[in-house]
């Protein structure tokens, strides 16, 4: 009997070490789940974050938006603004320089250009009078912006496009022109955004009703050319 009652009292003991076993690494399991859902979770929420749409009636944070992804060192240095702003608004003594249009054409207008003289590289984000007049903006831009107007260098690609009011003009180097018109798409969405221009420096003819100036520094606006 006292065998018995031993052989029995070591069986409990044993049944309940085993379901204590058991339900730890249930438990465990169940936490290891939660945290790898939670991290998923997280994960997706900073991916939504990262690719969130901005105001796109706020030409600053459009042009913001449009240099995502770009790396540091692939980003020409910007014209320094004396107000301290980003980048430069366009006026009526610029903007037929960096557009090709003057600045009645339209409501308003930024422009990132290179510090320096030796970078062809411009984006310009314009805002038509309205929607309706975005096409012919786009259409104006592309027959007259210029991508020879730095000194002794053209932009290797000039893009010009639109969606909504909202008209872009960039002139830079290939690939930075492309990302450009790329995260242009993402802020606006593909079946939004119509492209009037895209042409490289090999297909590039003048500008109507324009040449290449024999004093470059002469054509150019007064607040450009004083920072050379």
């Amino acid at each position: 009997m006292k065998k018995l009652a031993i052989t029995l009292t070591a069986l409990t003991l044993a049944l309940a070490l085993a379901a204590c076993g058991s339900t730890a690494g249930s438990s465990s399991s169940t936490a290891s789940s939660g945290a790898a859902s939670s991290s998923a979770s997280s994960s997706t929420s900073s991916e939504s974050s990262s690719t969130a749409a901005v105001d796109t009636s706020d030409l600053t944070a459009v042009m913001d938006a449009l240099f995502s992804g770009i790396a540091e060192d692939q980003m020409p240095m910007l014209m320094p603004q004396e107000d301290g702003s980003k980048y430069a608004p366009l006026t009526e003594e610029n903007s037929e320089y960096n557009t090709g249009v003057a600045l009645s054409a339209y409501k308003e207008g930024i422009c990132a250009e290179a510090a320096m003289s030796a970078q062809a590289h411009s984006i310009c984000l314009l805002k038509a009078n309205s929607a309706e007049e975005a096409a012919q903006l786009a259409e104006d831009v592309a027959a007259n912006a210029n991508p020879n107007k730095w000194i002794c260098v053209s932009a290797e690609r000039t893009i010009v496009a639109y969606s909504g009011d909202t008209v872009l003009l960039a002139m830079s180097f290939n690939d930075l022109a492309q990302t450009v018109l790329d995260n242009f798409t993402a802020q606006f969405g593909a079946e939004n955004v119509t492209v009037v221009k895209d042409e490289t420096g090999a297909d590039m003819a003048m500008p109507e009703g324009g040449d290449v100036t024999s004093d470059p520094v002469a054509a150019m606006p007064e607040d450009a050319s004083s920072a050379l």
